[in-house]
């Protein structure tokens, strides 16, 4: 991959049914070429949680939508992984800026050939952590989660290269581009899905494991991790309208 002439296939995670929020996607990102996938039903699957132990361990406290999102950014691994293809993962409530497509290529294109993962955007409303002193600094960054909603078309009009930083944490999978050795390894090391708690040194507390991302907050400073800076893709992340947390 050179340069801007070649594009990251994107497939969107969106529960079928979710007719509103692919029409708001679709508004939201018309500047961009993309398939949706169709996410796995929590509800379907939270019952026979017990009988799939390569799946989930005993104990674990997933809400239905936890599950779901989980299992469907797993799934897509998982093609990733047969496909040996590079691709880039969104959900349904990423916000693109307009010139992702182009961005992505070329951060994509700059980085080390045994790269894993490039997160693109984040949850605003808490931290994300630089590995960019690995064993003797943390670096870390904030941001307004309630100025970024306000001015989220003023987000996409952003141009401009991103810089691509060593990733040390951050919360939210709303958008990020995994290479196949990335997809194994995140495949291994985040399930089976188990209880456990972790502690997250940019807010300075300990967490447990209640959603995908936290397992891959784990993983994040152990493997050749990254993110743009500034963000390529932002999320409302309304807590509100959010399909994860819900029971």
């Amino acid at each position: 991959m050179t340069g801007n002439s070649m594009r990251l296939p994107i497939k969107v995670i969106s529960l079928p049914g979710s007719l509103e929020r692919r029409a708001a996607f679709a508004a939201n990102n018309s500047h961009v070429a993309y398939d949706f996938f169709d996410a796995v039903d929590g509800k379907q699957i939270q019952p026979q949680m017990a009988r799939l132990p390569d799946l989930f361990a005993p104990g674990l406290e997933y809400t239905a939508g936890a599950v779901g999102c989980a299992l469907s950014h797993l799934t897509l691994w998982q093609d990733v992984v047969d496909s040996q293809q590079p691709l880039t993962i969104l959900e349904d409530d990423a916000i693109l800026r307009h010139d992702f497509e182009t961005r992505a290529a070329q951060a994509v294109a700059g980085l080390p050939a045994d790269w894993d993962i490039v997160v693109w955007g984040w949850n605003f409303d808490s931290i994300l952590s630089l590995n960019i002193l690995p064993g003797i600094s943390p670096a870390v960054v904030q941001f307004n989660q309630t100025q970024l909603r306000a001015t989220m078309r003023n987000f996409q009009a952003l141009t401009g290269a991103p810089a691509v930083l060593r990733l040390g944490e951050c919360f939210g999978t709303c958008a990020y581009t995994i290479s196949p050795a990335g997809a194994r390894r995140f495949m291994a090391a985040c399930f089976p899905l188990r209880p456990f708690r972790h502690y997250v040194q940019g807010i300075k507390r300990d967490l447990p494991n209640n959603g995908i991302d936290i397992p891959m907050i784990q993983l994040y400073g152990l493997v050749n991790a990254f993110c743009a800076m500034p963000p390529l893709a932002a999320t409302r992340n309304d807590r509100t309208a959010s399909l994860v947390q819900a029971p």
